[in-house]
C-alpha cells in the first residue's frame, strides 16, 4: 500500500539560514532563529491532526492534550469539521481525528460521513483512539489508518480487539514524560532553544486544528494547541485553505509563546499513565492547580529534584518498560506499606517500653516507701 509518508518531502527551509532571514518578530532572537531553522513545517509532516473533542474516558499522567487542565468540555461542530478537512485539501499525508477520545463525540457518525465525502482516499483518513465503544464496524469502513492505544484499560483492550491488526496498536500501559516542566524554568536560553530544535513533537508528531471558543484554529504543534486550550487563550491562526503550506517561520509567534513553557524538550522521566500524576515547574503552576482541583496528584519539580532524563521519545510504549514500571510501581507501594508497618510497630514498641519504664519506676518508688527502717 502506498502510504503518504513514503512520498518525498516538499518545500525547503534553506532561506531561514540566510542573513536576517524570515523571522517575524520585532526583536530577533539568534537562539530561536537557529532552532526554527531545524524545525519541521506542517507541509513536511506525515500527519496533521484534527481534535474533535476533549472528552475522554481516561485521565492519563502528563496527558499530551492536557485534558485534565482544561476548564470545560467541548466538541467540534460538524460544519467546523468540514471546514477543517477542506483546509487540508492537497495535503499528501494522513489526516487524523482524535481528542480526547474522538468516538465520544455525540455526532461521531456524522463526522465520519463528512470525512468520507471530503477525503476520498481511505488511506488518508486516520483514527487515533483508546476505546472504539460501539463504532467498530463504522471505523472499519471509514478509516484506513489507525493508532490504537487502550492505555492498559481492560474495556479499551476488549473494544479494540477487532481493529488491532489494522494499524499501530499499543497494548498495555505507557510512560508519559511531563509537559508542564517548562524548559525556561530548567535551562539557560541557548540550551533551551537547542533542545526545542530537536523536540520529539515537532520532529515526529503533528500540527493540528482545534476548535477554540467556537472558532477553528491551527497550530504548528499539537501540544501548543493543548496549552492554548488549557489556559483559555486564543493564539492559533485562522484555518483557511492551504494554511498548512506555510513555513514554520510563519508560526514564530506560536513558537516563541509556547515552546519555552513546554516540558517535552526537557525529556524528564515521567510517570505511567495509570498513576494519574502531573509533574510541573513554577511557570505552569496555574495549570497544575487545575489538576489538583480534579483530585489528581501533582508533583512540583524544583532545582533540588533529581534530574532524571530519558533516552527515548516522550511517550514510551515498550512492553519491557511497561512491565518494569508496573513492577517498580507495585514495589514502591509495597515498600511504602512496609515502611508504614515498621513505623507503627516501632511506635507501638516504644510506647509500650515507655509504659513499662514508668511502671518500673512507680513500683520501685512504692517498694521504697514500704521498706522498714533498719536497726
Amino acid at each position: 500500500m502506498d502510504m503518504p509518508w513514503d512520498r518525498p518531502r516538499i518545500g525547503s527551509r534553506a532561506h531561514l539560514h540566510e542573513a536576517g532571514g524570515s523571522l517575524t518578530t520585532g526583536a530577533p532572537n539568534p537562539h530561536r532563529k537557529r532552532a526554527i531553522a531545524n524545525m519541521r513545517s506542517p507541509y513536511e509532516m506525515h500527519i496533521i491532526c484534527i481534535d474533535i473533542t476533549n472528552k475522554c474516558d481516561l485521565a492519563c499522567s502528563n496527558c499530551t492534550r492536557l485534558l485534565e487542565n482544561q476548564d470545560a468540555f467541548w466538541e467540534m461542530t460538524p460544519d467546523n469539521f468540514r471546514l477543517a478537512v477542506r483546509s487540508l485539501d492537497g495535503f499528501p499525508g494522513v489526516i487524523a481525528i482524535l481528542g480526547g477520545n474522538p468516538t465520544m463525540h455525540r455526532n461521531f457518525k456524522e463526522l465520519c460521513d463528512i470525512f468520507v465525502d471530503e477525503v476520498p482516499n481511505k488511506n488518508q483518513r486516520g483514527l487515533w483512539t483508546n476505546n472504539i465503544f460501539k463504532h467498530s464496524d463504522l471505523a472499519k469502513k471509514v478509516f484506513g489508518v489507525f493508532n490504537l492505544n487502550p492505555h492498559g484499560s481492560e474495556r479499551g483492550i476488549k473494544s479494540l480487539a477487532a481493529l488491532r491488526s489494522r494499524g499501530w496498536y499499543h497494548q498495555g500501559h505507557s510512560s508519559h514524560s511531563p509537559l508542564l516542566t517548562a524548559g525556561k524554568d530548567l535551562f539557560e536560553e541557548e540550551e533551551m532553544w537547542d533542545r526545542i530544535s530537536k523536540c520529539d513533537i515537532n520532529q515526529n508528531w503533528s500540527a493540528s486544528i482545534v476548535q477554540n471558543k467556537g472558532k477553528l484554529r491551527a497550530y504548528f504543534c499539537e501540544v501548543a494547541a493543548s496549552f492554548d486550550l488549557a489556559r483559555g487563550t486564543d493564539n492559533g491562526i485562522e484555518v483557511v485553505p492551504g494554511w498548512w503550506r506555510r513555513n514554520v517561520s510563519e508560526f514564530e509567534d506560536q513558537v516563541a509563546l509556547f515552546c519555552p513553557g513546554c516540558g517535552v524538550p526537557a525529556k524528564l522521566t515521567g510517570h505511567m499513565d495509570y498513576e494519574e500524576i502531573d509533574t510541573y515547574t513554577v511557570s505552569n503552576e496555574d495549570l497544575a492547580l487545575k489538576s489538583l482541583k480534579k483530585n489528581r496528584k501533582i508533583i512540583k519539580y524544583t532545582e533540588s529534584s533529581d534530574h532524571n532524563t530519558i533516552d527515548h521519545e516522550v511517550t514510551q510504549y515498550s512492553e519491557d518498560l511497561r512491565k518494569t514500571s508496573k513492577q517498580k510501581y507495585s514495589e514502591r507501594v509495597r515498600k511504602v506499606t512496609k515502611q508504614k508497618l515498621i513505623f507503627h510497630i516501632c511506635q507501638e514498641f516504644y510506647q509500650k517500653l515507655a509504659y513499662l519504664r514508668q511502671m518500673n519506676y512507680e513500683i520501685r518508688r512504692s517498694l521504697k516507701r514500704l521498706r522498714l527502717p533498719s536497726g
